[in-house]
Parts: structure tokens; sequence; C-alpha cells
């Protein structure tokens, strides 16, 4: 069996389980993952001290905790959000705050930027978002083929339309703002050799410069939204927020990364244990400048 096969199959036996055990899962995996040497938790509290150097040593170790657990969760409801029916998820939908935000833009006859940072369920925003309009979602493929076919195939059962991050990608997802639709698009990955270095909570971060370009290019509105996890299965609200777009319009690129940070440090406030803190954010550093894992 390769590890393409092991992990659906892994995703498929969790799809089993309802919500709440997933979360006592979490809970039991997340505590066992703080207190026990790895690699997850030592990236996470190498970020939470970069990010949040105010808080005492007490206050880093209890969100160091709690969002431990909160990502335990996020890896462990995939199976459900890939491979449960579309109508059992709807009903995992608890209302939506800020969707005249969007809808505001589309009556403008202009297309919408959806940031969704790895914040809540992000892959639960994918589903939402039909309901309001198409939309085309830009996503890096997995190294493993076998893997990006079945997850193309369970996001692409959502109605949600897959665009890699190639040159040909990017082109769908300009056309889809064209015609007035939403594009996705995770704002707090590391873009490699296409970013630009600004600060996201006072730390140098490689950050994309494409969301500027293609607002510029399309006359594309911007909101920046998130999923926000409720306890022991009960679902998730999404929340919807403007963005100011006149600083990310910016024609100076180092100004218009740092506004699109900051919009999304806006959010990871509002709910920092549920932001995934164990990906490596600062793994690129300027030149001259030490490794931070």
């Amino acid at each position: 069996m390769n590890k393409s096969t092991l992990l659906i199959n892994s995703l498929r036996v969790l799809s089993w389980f309802p919500l709440p055990v997933l979360h006592g899962l979490g809970i039991i995996t997340g505590s066992l993952l703080t207190w026990l040497p790895n690699k997850p938790r030592r990236i996470a509290a190498k970020n939470l001290q970069l990010c949040f150097p105010d808080l005492s040593a007490r206050q880093r170790q209890k969100l160091l905790h709690q969002s431990m657990i909160e990502s335990s969760k996020t890896l462990l409801e995939m199976g459900a959000m890939w491979f449960w029916p579309v109508e059992r998820l709807w009903k995992l939908d608890k209302g939506v705050t800020g969707r005249d935000h969007i809808e505001k833009i589309l009556s403008q006859g202009r297309g919408v930027i959806a940031l969704t940072p790895h914040l809540g369920q992000w892959e639960f925003l994918g589903m939402l978002a039909q309901s309001i309009a198409p939309m085309t979602s830009l996503y890096r493929p997995p190294r493993m083929e076998d893997f990006d076919r079945f997850l193309k195939t369970a996001r692409k059962r959502l109605g949600n339309t897959l665009a890699p991050t190639t040159a040909s990608g990017v082109k769908m997802i300009f056309s889809c703002l064209k015609k007035g639709e939403m594009a996705g698009i995770l704002p707090d990955q590391d873009p490699g050799n296409s970013g630009i270095f600004a600060p996201f909570f006072g730390t140098e971060a490689n950050t994309m410069t494409l969301i500027n370009k293609l607002a510029e290019r399309s006359n594309a509105g911007i909101v920046i939204a998130y999923a926000e996890r409720l306890p022991w299965g009960q679902g998730f609200i999404t929340h919807i927020h403007a963005v100011d777009s006149e600083d990310i319009l910016n024609k100076d690129p180092v100004i218009a990364a740092t506004a699109l940070n900051r919009a999304i440090e806006r959010c990871v406030l509002e709910l920092p244990d549920q932001y995934q803190w164990i990906y490596k954010r600062f793994k690129k550093r300027p030149e001259n400048e030490a490794k931070l894992y």
C-alpha cells in the first residue's frame, strides 16, 4: 500500500465518526502533542514566541496547548470535509456574518478575491462560497499524484473549481474575476521566489504579491473570511470582513504586502487558538539572516 492510499483510507475511516467524537480525539491528541517532544509543537512554540513576545511564558503555553488541540481537530475533520455528503456538511453551517460585503461587490459587476487564511476550518469555506457565487480556488497540488487526484475530486464535488499554483492557474483566477465571480486564495502560504518580505506580527515573512496584481488588473474587490469552529462538533460560523484595498493596491510592493499581512493579523487576533501555528510561516529568511526553525 503506497502513502497516498494509506492517507486516503485513513481519512475515510475518520469520516465514519461524528464531529463530537473527532473533537474529543482532537483534545487528546493536541494535549499529547503539547507535552511530548515533537516537531509540530516546536514550530508552533517558535511562531508564538515570535508573534506574541509580550505574552508571559504561562500565557504562551496556554495558547500553545489550545492551538495544538485546534490544529488536531482541523486535521481530524478533513475526512468529514472530503467524504461526507454535501447535504450532511450543510447542516454544519451555523450562520454567516458579513455576507453583504461580498454581495455589494458582486452587485457592482466586479469579481471578489476571497482571502482565506489557515484559520478555523478553511475547507468548509469552499463549500459555503458556492451558495454566494461560483468560485475558483488557487491551490498548491500535493506531491503525491494519487492524493492530488483524490483532493481535486473531493473539492470539486462541492462545486469548487481548482486552479493550480502555476501560470495557467493564475490565468484561471484572473478569468473568473473578470467574469464577476469569486477567487479563493490562501494568503498566508510561503510563495517561494515570487514573494517579498513584509512584517507579519512584527517578523519579516515571505509574502505573496499576487493579490494586489490580480486586484489591480481585474478591478476585483477584496474580502477576508474564515470559518470559526464551534466546540464539540456544533458546526461552523463563517465570518467575512471587508478589506480596505487602497494599501493592498499600492504600487510599492512592500506597502501592499504589509497591508495584506495586517488584514490576516486582524482575523488571527479574533481567533488565535484556531490559527495554524504549526506551519513554518517564517521558514524563508532575508539574505544573511539566520534560520528561525
